[in-house]
């Protein structure tokens, strides 16, 4: 279900300015997802906004605008109005719109992440899924005029994709734990039911009209079959559809005979006795934003407290520049006060203070442009964070200006602080929740003990998010993810590492693209000459492998070489002496 969701919260890169703005008609679309109404009218989820056309196709009208985060649109019983999900905040939850008035509102708890709105038949409540206290998702139901709700299931695992029959007395739902599916009735009064089992992936069941059968979509690796549970005694369970691209969202049902359903990037109406479907054609006009000419903002970083007078040459077995996709072999890094001078082949540096690290790798210090301080945060903590290879971030943490002139020195090291208020970055999304996998390594990591971070991560997603072929240029910050800086970017690298990008893509996002996007390339970001002199050392091989980013060993920050174990060391002796 949300498959390519980090297409939304992923940032893609723009390098050039913009200038034009051209209107785009699209007649074909990525992972929409449609439901008619009562009265046959078609609600679609395209491009991240909710449409309205005749089941018939044409001109599709636009509900929404700007959203970019909608899906699943559901059709009340009365045709008034649709309910959907939607993300503009980075964090899922259920929006109902007013087809009468025009008035559009979200219904969701701010504390909980809600998907997969459905209707009850009265048309008076919803029902769906949501993960109140990270620890996985139960059903629940929500009373649109009062606005109470209540919990409707609490298994083990996740009770996700509910969906009432016509007369609202059953209710079917997948339940999923460990590496098993099932798909459960609910009958009125009755023990709940389950009517098929598999170790490959269910989703989104729906209910013929009559209630005589079931519709859900079984995955198996790339293969996705439409199948149906007819409610005969015994049960009988049957393939109906296979051999499309199809879209893990509920067939929607006009009447028991004609169902709309979505595969290949089209609309497709499909009679239930028919051997084919057909596409239901649509044009959607893109109505671009006023056109507004973005010059790319050039910024200067404030050079403070530098070191002068000597030089540092930092020696190690690998060089990852930041740019190229693989390792530069045998090569120093030559520093001077906060800057780096040059990039070249091992050789004498006379009168320069050498460190060789051995067979540690070196990498561009890591940019998180979206980050939340840890909890009674301080001067002492710098170092702490420091530890974690973030070497420059951007907080609306009080004061940020003179905590830069003091994580700047030598005394109490730490990352660049740079002032969200003033660097206005506040477009960065996030992707890691408490499904991104090696998270429970990270929270157990020393970084973790020593920040004094224990809490939890919130859920956001029914499971892991992927970012769509091709995107490649993407800038992550971590305030969304709910951990706090240092730790947050590095719950990133996992989440972006389980979404699909590659582990120099990665290491960019946090990079060289990072540092684009604050008009700061190439100062930060890179390994290059002219560059700061922020490095990371770190013990492994992150473009094998990410997680090895974790694995800090040292820090060159503005010109200096701290070893971790000393970072530590300036920590303790600060709050000893508190």
């Amino acid at each position: 279900m949300v498959r390519g969701f980090a297409a939304f919260c992923a940032i893609l890169l723009a390098l050039a300015a913009v200038t034009t703005a051209a209107q785009e008609t699209l007649t074909r679309g990525k992972n929409i997802t449609v439901d008619v109404s009562h009265d046959g009218r078609l609600a679609m989820a395209l491009a991240g906004n909710i449409w309205t056309l005749s089941q018939s196709g044409g001109e599709a009208l636009p509900l929404t605008s700007q959203l970019k985060t909608a899906q699943r649109p559901r059709w009340s019983p009365d045709s008034s109005r649709i309910a959907y999900q939607a993300a503009p905040d980075g964090r899922q939850g259920i929006w109902v719109h007013d087809l009468v008035t025009g008035d559009a509102r979200e219904v969701s708890s701010p504390d909980s992440l809600d998907l997969q709105a459905n209707w009850h038949p009265d048309g008076k409540r919803l029902v769906f899924a949501s993960d109140t206290g990270a620890a996985g998702f139960d059903l629940w139901e929500l009373d649109l005029p009062t606005g109470l709700r209540w919990r409707l299931s609490n298994r083990p695992g996740d009770e996700t994709e509910p969906a009432w029959s016509a007369d609202g007395r059953n209710l079917v739902y997948v339940h999923h734990i460990d590496d098993q599916w099932s798909l459960v009735l609910r009958r009125h009064g009755q023990p709940e039911e389950v009517l098929v089992t598999s170790d490959e992936k269910l989703a989104a069941p729906s209910w013929r009209p009559d209630g005589s059968l079931i519709m859900f979509w079984q995955q198996a690796d790339t293969k996705k079959t439409l199948r149906m549970v007819i409610l005969s005694q015994p049960r009988l369970v049957r393939d109906y559809a296979a051999g499309e691209d199809y879209v893990l969202a509920p067939v929607s049902w006009l009447d028991r005979n004609r169902m709309f359903y979505t595969a290949g990037g089209a609309i497709r109406q499909r009679l239930f006795n028919s051997w084919t479907s057909r596409t239901v054609p649509f044009r959607a006009t893109l109505v671009p934003k006023p056109v507004v000419v973005v010059e790319r903002v050039r910024r200067t970083l404030p050079r403070i407290d530098e070191p002068s007078g000597r030089l540092l040459v930092i020696r190690a077995a690998r060089l990852f520049d930041g740019v190229a996709g693989d390792y530069q072999h045998d090569r120093d890094i030559v520093m001077d006060g906060g800057t780096i001078v040059s990039v070249e082949a091992r050789g004498e540096h006379p009168g320069a203070t050498v460190i060789d690290m051995g067979d540690l790798t070196v990498l561009p210090g890591f940019i998180d442009v979206a980050a939340t301080m840890p909890a009674g945060a301080s001067e002492q903590t710098g170092p702490l964070l420091l530890a974690t290879g973030v070497t420059t971030i951007i907080t609306d943490y009080p004061d940020a200006a003179a905590l830069n002139v003091t994580w700047s020195g030598k005394a109490m090291p730490g990352p660049r602080i740079l002032d969200a208020a003033t660097w206005q970055i506040d477009n960065a999304g996030a992707i890691a929740d408490a499904t991104t996998p090696g998270l429970e390594q990270l929270q157990e990591s020393r970084q973790a003990r020593l920040l004094g971070f224990d809490g939890q991560v919130p859920r956001r997603f029914t499971e892991a998010p992927s970012i769509d072929t091709g995107v490649t240029d993407v800038v992550i910050g971590s305030r969304l993810n709910g951990l706090p800086a240092g730790l947050g970017l590095h719950a990133e690298f996992r989440a972006l590492s389980a979404a699909g990008l590659a582990p120099d893509q990665v290491l960019r996002a946090a990079g060289v693209n990072a540092a684009a996007l604050m008009g700061v390339d190439p100062v930060l970001g890179r390994i290059a000459t002219g560059a700061a002199a922020d490095l990371v050392l770190v013990d492994g091989d992150p473009l094998a492998d990410v997680a090895d980013t974790l694995n800090v060993v040292a820090i060159v920050r503005n010109g200096r070489f701290f070893s971790v174990a000393g970072l530590i060391d300036k920590a303790a002796a600060a709050q000893s002496v508190e």
